[in-house]
């Protein structure tokens, strides 16, 4: 209120001499009562100040970097309202599946899926938190697209067409993040979580519509939901790269994309 010059810059108010600084103001009129109190402070804090040669600038103190992005910023936010327990995993976007897929896996990595768990802690008012696909365990991300009994038969019968007998599933991350887990090249790895991905967003496909529909489905009928639109997506996305014939996709698709090749193992 008091200064001159509205425009001035923080270099013009504030004199170096032999390594220390102080303020050079230029006011309407000296300040007095609380200001003067404000100004002591000022003045102590502006004493250890350094000035550069830089033009003034804003700097972001929240990130190392001084450098605001939306990721830090919802990060710092993550961890206020969840107390730090985010999941710290980046996940690349694959090129094999649609957007729509991939938000989904996004949502279901951050915990963001409307399971009945997460539905009760917002407090929506629901006849059951258990399962709706087994009733036996709460809803969760994890149980959902894992544990469920359901679910993990139907994990069974992919592994068993991608010949992956010693393979677990049995959380988000086990079924969303590539973990190269097999002896796969660079491309079979993208197909293998590309089919991951699909079975997560076929599972929770057909969750719903046993929740809204009251449709019931088989494992087999899953699986063959699962092979068809897998070979659909990822064969019209690589189809400048390489050529996936259909009944090597139904054998099994590790067959021609593994280093060194698997045994053709399928389940017909």
């Amino acid at each position: 209120m008091l200064e001159t010059n509205k425009v001035a810059t923080v270099a013009e108010r504030i004199t170096q001499e032999n390594g220390s600084s102080f303020g050079n103001w230029c006011w309407t009129r000296p300040p007095f009562g609380r200001a003067l109190n404000e100004l002591m402070e000022l003045n102590n804090i502006i004493s250890s100040v350094t000035l550069s040669a830089k033009p003034d600038s804003w700097k972001y103190t929240l990130d190392p970097s001084g450098t605001y992005t939306t990721k830090s910023m919802s990060h710092l936010i993550n961890i206020l309202k969840f107390g730090g327990n985010t999941l710290n995993t980046t996940i690349p976007h694959n090129k094999l599946v649609p957007q729509k897929v991939f938000i989904f896996i996004w949502r279901a990595l951050q915990k963001k899926l409307p399971v009945r768990s997460e539905l009760d802690k917002r407090g929506i008012d629901l006849d059951s938190t258990l399962c709706p696909l087994c009733e036996l365990e709460i809803e969760t991300t994890d149980h959902i697209l894992g544990l469920c009994p359901k679910s993990a038969l139907i994990w069974k019968h992919v592994l068993d067409w991608w010949a992956q007998d010693n393979t677990l599933i049995s959380n988000v991350n086990d079924a969303i993040i590539n973990d190269q887990a097999f002896a796969l090249n660079k491309l079979g790895n993208s197909i293998w979580q590309a089919t991951k991905w699909i079975t997560c967003y076929t599972i929770w496909k057909h969750r719903n519509l046993n929740v809204f529909s009251k449709k019931m489905w088989s494992p087999v009928s899953i699986l063959s939901e699962i092979q068809t639109q897998s070979y659909s997506w990822i064969s019209k996305r690589l189809r400048k790269k390489k050529s996936i014939m259909w009944h090597q996709w139904l054998i099994n698709p590790s067959f021609f994309v593994a280093d060194p090749p698997h045994r053709v193992v399928g389940i017909g």
